[in-house]
């Protein structure tokens, strides 16, 4: 049994992994989460909630007394991220905690991505640190194609508590029409939208880091595939389960750098941009160690959340993009 404490797990795609770990755990492994403030339904969930203030290094290591795996998936503001992920470190190393992963998730390294540079320096912090530590990579969550689906909930969304169909199917990601707008019909490639990219769903990821806990040893770097998918492949997807055509541009990399100029545009454009240069694609290593996990496809996901919809004739909308105030 490992003792693994979560922090930053009461909201955003954090809650998902931890809903995850509570429906996947038989027994096999004691579940912390560290939580600024009281937790009484998940601690009447028999959930370990300890409080802490990321201010507090005494504090800190007090909560992580008697944990064995510490996973960080802060979200939230940059500086938040970056200072609660640093504090973090230093109390595990004083608390004797074994393995440490921080709040990745997403593709390859951090070149070309402002947004991403305090995952940067706190990845820096890790390898430093000495303890036993891997980065999680996951590609693009799967999610952002449920954006404006109108199905209700399943039977997961039920156990989960969650309001509407679109909100079980982000799985905590906010609405967002990244590069494809599923329910306008629209999609506006960086580049011509053929380069492949790594795309899991959400309680995937969750499952993968579930299995990875019984692991004997983390390597630096362990991926995760859902599915490989370039985001024109998606729109063929897309096309058949909707029965309709969708609108598409390409996009030069020299208009869409020209665009990132604009603050409240640079994260999308240049997220956009990383992945037709491949950043989307990390490895395979948990799909290889954990044979019995079979992750959802995109076309499972496309279907599930669009299939039978209907929809208008597609038209295009104005994108709505994320810069640092929104995070």
């Amino acid at each position: 049994m490992v003792t693994v404490a979560l922090a930053g797990a009461t909201t955003g795609f954090g809650l998902t992994i931890l809903r995850t770990f509570l429906h996947l755990n038989k027994g096999e492994h004691k579940i912390v989460l560290l939580s600024r403030s009281p937790q009484p339904a998940l601690s009447a969930r028999g959930i370990d909630v300890r409080p802490v203030d990321y201010t507090s290094h005494a504090q800190l290591v007090q909560a992580l007394q008697g944990v064995h795996t510490l996973l960080s998936v802060i979200g939230g503001s940059l500086q938040g991220l970056l200072d609660s992920q640093l504090a973090l470190i230093d109390a595990a190393k004083e608390a004797g905690i074994k393995r440490f992963a921080p709040s990745e998730y997403a593709g390859n390294g951090y070149e070309g991505v402002d947004l991403y540079q305090p995952k940067a320096v706190v990845w820096e912090a890790t390898q430093k640190s000495g303890l036993e530590y891997t980065r999680f990579g996951c590609g693009l969550f799967m999610s952002v194609l449920a954006t404006g689906t109108p199905k209700g909930r399943t039977e997961v969304g039920e156990r989960e508590g969650v309001a509407t169909g679109e909100e079980e199917a982000l799985a905590g990601l906010r609405p967002w029409n990244f590069v494809v707008n599923v329910k306008a019909g629209t999609a506006d490639f960086a580049g011509d939208g053929s380069a492949p990219t790594v795309l899991t769903e959400m309680r995937d990821v969750a499952r993968f880091v579930w299995e990875a806990l019984s692991l004997e040893k983390w390597e630096p770097d362990m991926g995760m595939r859902g599915d490989v998918k370039s985001f024109r492949e998606l729109v063929q997807i897309l096309e058949k389960v909707q029965g309709r055509k969708f609108l598409s541009q390409d996009n030069s990399f020299e208009k869409l750098e020209e665009e990132a100029e604009d603050p409240s545009k640079r994260f999308y454009n240049q997220a956009r941009m990383a992945l037709e240069k491949g950043w989307g694609m990390v490895g395979d290593d948990l799909n290889r160690a954990f044979p019995n996990v079979k992750p959802t496809t995109c076309e499972e996901f496309i279907e599930k959340w669009w299939g039978g919809v209907q929809l208008g004739e597609a038209k295009w909308e104005e994108m709505k993009s994320f810069s640092e105030e929104d995070f």
